[in-house]
């Protein structure tokens, strides 16, 4: 599985990408972090509580930028590509740490995510401009690579 296969996945959704395209995508990136904070646990009550405050922020904003209630611009697209780029090495390492398959999930996800796109090859949207799963979908089974 490659990042360059991902990468195609999107530019087929969205050939010219807008601000708003930006914002949305943003929104599902943070609504994927604030379930990750929401499946973690802790033994101490401060770093649970801390959690549960930055599941909620990264929750509404994510939905608000989804929706369009919100919208945010990069200041620094450098430091903003640099950060995008270690998000994704330093999330292959938390899997790594955990014994987890990484790639083959990726790989996975990303096959889940070509089946929102209908017949004719195109993605299928919902009212707010976000991709959304169509009859064809079908759900990752990720289950294999834990």
């Amino acid at each position: 599985m490659s990042v360059e296969l991902i990468e195609l996945w999107h530019k087929r959704a969205r050939p010219e990408p807008t601000t708003r395209d930006f914002n949305i995508q943003l929104g599902c990136h943070l609504e994927e972090i604030s379930e990750m904070l929401g499946v973690l646990g802790s033994e101490i009550p401060e770093t649970r509580n801390a959690m549960h405050v930055l599941q909620l922020l990264t929750s509404r904003l994510g939905d608000q930028l989804k929706i369009g209630t919100a919208e945010v611009f990069v200041d620094d697209d450098v430091e903003f590509l640099d950060s995008l780029a270690d998000q994704v090495v330093t999330a292959i390492g938390v899997g790594h740490c955990l014994g987890m398959q990484t790639s083959q999930a990726v790989a996975e996800v990303n096959e889940s995510n070509w089946s929102k796109f209908d017949s004719a090859g195109q993605p299928i949207l919902n009212d707010h401009g976000k991709i959304t799963k169509g009859p064809k979908y079908r759900v990752p089974n990720l289950k294999p690579f834990v």
